[in-house]
């Protein structure tokens, strides 16, 4: 069977059998796959299972068999350390958050290098932010859902899209002013945002990303990264 060499970032795994997993990857070359690891919760596995944490980077060679439900990994290295992200617990969160929301909202089975590519960028981004980084997700969603075909060019198009769909979101002031600034691409590393803004832009967001997708129902870390 033909190996190949794929960059990765891990969105899940679940446990399977008594020593291995089963994990979510979104791939460079293959979109979303998933893969079976013998033996890591084996007590000397080939591989420590902090190499498949949420939205760790991955270097990857793989076997790849087209219309296969579960892939097999030959080789497996951790791409870019992410210390920081899961040394800070707030990094951590957002972290869990934003693996469950590609989870649901990605599918496809297929190469897509753009998206791979922000994907990649934007884990590298969080881990070495030092300042603002509480604000990194709501900056996150806004980019991917254009990628994802439903981009939108300003804070008051999310708020009409909701209000015509029965969906009571009112963003304050404030808040308007900060995602169209995240839009803008005017980001500040300095931006601070209060605690109560954070959470209501995110539960926004929520509600516009499950007007445009089916699939995405509840987020089992929505409430873990509104209490940080």
């Amino acid at each position: 069977m033909i190996r190949y060499k794929t960059l990765g970032i891990v969105l899940k795994y679940i446990k399977y059998s008594e020593t291995s997993i089963i994990a979510y990857i979104f791939t460079e070359l293959f979109g979303r796959q998933s893969y079976i690891i013998q033996g890591v919760r084996a007590k000397k596995p080939r591989y420590h299972i902090a190499l498949f944490q949420p939205l760790m980077p991955l270097d990857m060679v793989v076997y790849h068999k087209k219309q296969a439900n579960i892939q097999r990994i030959a080789e497996v290295q951790c791409y870019v350390p992410m210390h920081n992200i899961f040394e800070n617990t707030s990094k951590a969160a957002i972290a869990t958050f934003l693996a469950e929301l590609l989870l649901k909202v990605l599918h496809e089975e297929v190469e897509n290098i753009n998206l791979f590519r922000f994907l990649l960028r934007a884990v590298v981004t969080l881990n070495k932010q030092k300042k603002s980084y509480e604000i990194f997700h709501l900056r996150f969603m806004l980019q991917l859902c254009s990628y994802l075909g439903f981009g939108i060019k300003t804070a008051e198009e999310i708020d009409q899209q909701l209000c015509h769909a029965g969906m009571e979101n009112k963003f304050s002031q404030e808040e308007i002013a900060l995602i169209n600034t995240l839009l803008a691409g005017r980001f500040a590393q300095d931006t601070i945002s209060h605690k109560h803004t954070r959470k209501n832009l995110t539960a926004g967001l929520v509600k516009f990303y499950q007007l445009h997708i089916d699939s995405l129902d509840t987020l089992n870390a929505f409430k873990v990264l509104q209490s940080i």
